[in-house]
């Protein structure tokens, strides 16, 4: 997705909120067994700041399905989060040409916000290492 910041200076406009779905052809998921349930819902709030530069503030919504790390039950689990960039042609998400690309933004925030583990349930009590047995449904029959 790319922004005009020359386009919405013309409109008259010093702000612009726009609503995309996302969807990349990079494998944004580290966690094995884990993927990511395309589109990635993105709502973004452009802001002009100065000639050449902009606030861009995001909302980002994606959602991860797999096995729970704990207990290998199939589970979907959808993550919000925020992030706002100052962009100009110093920046880490610079202005070239007026122009601002957020693909690079979303992947970056997807991945900075990618939980460590991928579980369930936050009390999942996981699987007995000894006999295999699902704690979560079942009680364990090995001796303690």
């Amino acid at each position: 997705m790319i922004i005009d910041l020359f386009k919405l200076k013309r409109s008259g406009k010093d702000q612009e909120q726009i609503v995309f779905e996302y969807q990349t052809e990079n494998e944004l998921s580290t966690l094995p067994g884990v993927e990511i349930v395309y589109p990635i819902k993105v709502d973004v709030l452009v802001s002009l700041t100065g000639n050449h530069s902009a606030l861009v503030e995001c909302d980002v919504s994606f959602t991860l399905k797999g096995d729970c790390t704990r207990c290998l039950r199939q589970t979907e689990k959808t993550y919000n989060f925020s992030i706002s960039e100052s962009c100009d042609g110093e920046s880490v998400y610079p202005v070239v040409n007026d122009k601002i690309t957020l693909d690079k933004m979303v992947e970056d925030a997807v991945l900075f916000n990618m939980p460590i583990t991928f579980i369930c349930k936050e009390d999942c009590k996981g699987l007995c290492f000894n006999c295999g047995a699902n704690l979560n449904t079942q009680n364990c029959k090995c001796k303690k």
